[in-house]
């Protein structure tokens, strides 16, 4: 006769320790987007990405349409197409020129184009963050709360 396998379920929930490690992500994403650093912004987006994916399904769940998370393979499909916008721009030109040379409009526009799909991607992320039951957006589904 086999034994029952027994569940092997971690003592410790790391759920706190991800939340903090996404608010110190998230606060490099605004310093970084703020200052201009646009590579050091899609690096902390795509660290973002690597704590947020980890915890979606790979295999659709039937759930409210509002409430629907994203397979994990939908979401990188979906992910992925924000890097190839930004490759189709060119490299991020972060540093600005030296002495007194002006910023080519060609430069500029691509800066621009850089800037909409970074923040594009960052609403995605969020969006994604809020989905999970990770972010701002908070359902209590308590049904002795006090109104």
């Amino acid at each position: 006769m086999e034994e029952p396998q027994e569940s092997k379920v971690s003592k410790y929930n790391s759920g706190v320790a991800q939340l903090y490690r996404l608010d110190g992500l998230w606060k490099d994403v605004n310093n970084h987007s703020r200052s201009g650093l646009y590579l050091k912004w899609n690096e902390d987006l795509d660290r973002v990405w690597c704590e947020l994916s980890r915890d979606l399904p790979e295999e659709e769940k039937k759930e409210d349409e509002n409430k629907k998370i994203p397979t994990f393979k939908k979401a990188k499909e979906e992910f992925d197409k924000f890097d190839v916008k930004l490759k189709e721009q060119g490299s991020f030109q972060d540093s600005p020129p030296a002495g007194f040379i002006e910023i080519s409009q060609e430069v500029k526009r691509k800066r621009n184009e850089h800037y909409k799909i970074l923040m594009e991607k960052e609403l995605f992320l969020r969006r994604l963050e809020n989905k999970l039951g990770k972010g701002t957006a908070w359902e209590d589904d308590d049904e002795d709360n006090f109104d």
